[in-house]
């Protein structure tokens, strides 16, 4: 069998626990079918770009983190500048718009996994995936300190991913796979607005400092809604899933209004809105302020009715499947 060239990892989206995920609250959080590549080129691959997708063409911070620290890891002593890698994220996005995909975490879930699989190890063993899991949240570290760490785990995780860190560590406690309730269908849809995930955190962080009680209110009704989710899923149980999905929502659109942020901007209310008229409940994927809404149902007739409905409120279905595998090797490079 020859060496991989590389490996590949999915984006993500976060189902439930946004913001309180920081504070040691369960999230659930998806592995996208859209993948980061990351491989060493062959002799024939004469491009000057050393990564596709990213707004420089160059290698983001995090890919040369996670390198050197998996290469350590193993032992491996090699030159960047004369070993060279390559990134592709270009699926991660539509055109030059980020879907807030998490494409960074990709890119560390991917970098991590294609040196470890130059190395000869099996990707597909449990040891080497929480090696994996460790590297790429080390790596991803290095650039979003301010990270739950739950994209990570489902970029190198695949499927639907539990999880849970202790608040005062930074430590994974939990990273558990699940499985959508049967019955419930799953929507996504783009805003048309690329979020600014970093004021948005701002804000909420200088709510917490400045009207602590205000603060804590809205965080306790966040984390009672991501738990609500967390166990509708667990229990199986599509309906309760729904009513959970209004609340998360709710309790976001709460937290924006109290910190002066707009975590639930319009398009994300209009995409609750039609939700909610097909019969279903929708909230925001990731820190909201635009970017992507996921919208759930529990009858596929509606579902498909609240996406053909989308387009006449400003809302673009975006196709991507949810429970992608998680990090793997590739035998050769990417296309293109």
């Amino acid at each position: 069998m020859s060496t991989p060239r590389g490996a590949s990892a999915p984006g993500k989206l976060m189902i439930s626990g946004e913001y309180v995920v920081l504070d040691g609250a369960v999230a659930v959080v998806a592995a996208a079918d859209a993948r980061a590549q990351v491989w060493w080129p062959g002799a024939a691959e004469t491009s000057g770009i050393q990564a596709r997708g990213t707004a420089t063409g160059a290698l983001p911070p995090e890919v040369a983190a996670t390198r050197v620290i998996a290469e350590a890891q193993l032992g491996v002593t090699a030159s960047t500048s004369d070993d060279p890698l390559r990134l592709d994220v270009s699926a991660l996005r539509r055109g030059d718009r980020k879907l807030g995909l998490g494409s960074s975490a990709a890119a560390a879930a991917a970098t991590a996994g294609a040196v470890f699989a130059r190395a000869g190890r099996s990707l597909e063993d449990a040891d080497t995936r929480r090696a994996l899991l460790e590297i790429a949240l080390e790596g991803h570290r290095s650039v979003a300190p301010e990270g739950s760490g739950a994209d990570v785990a489902a970029s190198v995780l695949g499927g639907l991913v539990r999880f849970q860190r202790d608040p005062a560590s930074g430590a994974v406690r939990e990273a558990a796979s699940i499985a959508l309730p049967p019955g419930a269908h799953l929507r996504v849809v783009w805003t048309g607005r690329e979020a600014r995930t970093s004021e948005l955190v701002r804000r909420v962080r200088a709510l917490a400092a400045t009207a602590p009680g205000l603060y804590a209110r809205a965080m306790g009704a966040l984390g009672e809604a991501a738990a609500r989710m967390a166990e509708a899923f667990v229990q199986a149980d599509a309906r309760a899933l729904l009513e959970a999905v209004a609340a998360h929502h709710a309790a976001m659109a709460a937290l924006g209004e109290a910190a002066g942020a707009p975590i639930v901007e319009d398009g994300l209310r209009r995409a609750a809105t039609l939700a909610g008229a097909h019969g279903g409940a929708a909230k925001p994927s990731g820190a909201g302020g635009g970017d992507v809404a996921l919208a759930f149902f529990d009858d596929a007739a509606a579902a498909d009715a609240f996406e053909q409905a989308c387009a006449a409120h400003g809302l673009e279905p975006v196709d991507v499947a949810l429970g992608a595998p998680g990090v793997r090797a590739e035998p050769a490079a990417p296309r293109g």
